[in-house]
């Protein structure tokens, strides 16, 4: 993937977004940047190579770089360049014990996983630009668990919950995953109905399959759903 840049307005948290998965990379772009002024992405990559080339240019106040990225190298820490005079922040496919371990190994100021709300990651990259630590409720959770001796657990959503849905919900779930990069002013024109009755479809569904936002949704699809289908029965 080419690194983009973008331009910034109002003196916003500087994010870069550091991801190879186009869909995920999207909705974290899209997420952060509804938070202008406080926060806006300022320039992304798909690997870590290309992150470290054009961190410099793009200046970013924290770097939301993906966990799996950063443990392919290596390294017992991350690079320099992604930590000199900035704040790191991962973010994980899964979270378990050695994820949390090596994200502090490596000089993370913080870490996320995949399951972690809107609301909580926006959160991360303010608490983390401000200068605290961020591990969140299932981070924090994991180090207690192994500090008891125990193993954790985390329920996952099942796809038995499909069933769960109406016939209008599926609609709506099928388009959402046939229409991956379309806001909900264009799903709604899509689906011919309003974008407060999308919301209130969405927020059945988000309920339904025990997700929490748009990201959550597609990798549900992506773990639950063969080739990004919904059964209409």
């Amino acid at each position: 993937m080419v690194p983009k840049q973008f331009s910034i307005s109002n003196n916003p948290i500087r994010v870069m977004v550091v991801e190879n998965h186009q869909l995920i990379l999207w909705a974290l772009t899209k997420l952060i940047n509804e938070h202008r002024p406080h926060m806006e992405v300022t320039a992304i990559a798909g690997t870590q190579t290309d992150a470290i080339q054009l961190i410099d240019a793009a200046a970013p106040d924290v770097v939301l770089l993906k966990y799996e990225l950063a443990s392919m190298t290596q390294q017992s820490s991350l690079p320099d360049v992604l930590t000199r005079g900035r704040r790191t922040l991962l973010f994980a496919e899964e979270m378990e014990t050695e994820t949390l371990a090596h994200s502090l190994r490596c000089g993370a100021h913080g870490l996320l996983s995949r399951r972690s709300s809107a609301d909580e990651i926006v959160k991360a990259i303010g608490k983390t630009h401000d200068g605290e630590l961020w591990f969140g409720r299932e981070a924090t959770g994991l180090a207690l668990s192994a500090l008891r001796g125990g193993q954790p657990t985390r329920a996952q959503p099942s796809r038995d919950n499909l069933k769960l849905l109406t016939p209008r919900e599926r609609r709506v779930l099928q388009a959402v995953i046939a229409n991956k990069v379309r806001t909900n002013k264009d799903l709604a024109k899509h689906l011919f109905i309003s974008e407060s009755t999308l919301r209130n479809h969405l927020s059945s569904i988000y309920q339904k399959l025990g997700v929490s936002n748009r990201l959550d949704l597609y990798v549900y699809a992506q773990n639950h759903l063969a080739a990004n289908t919904v059964e209409m029965a």
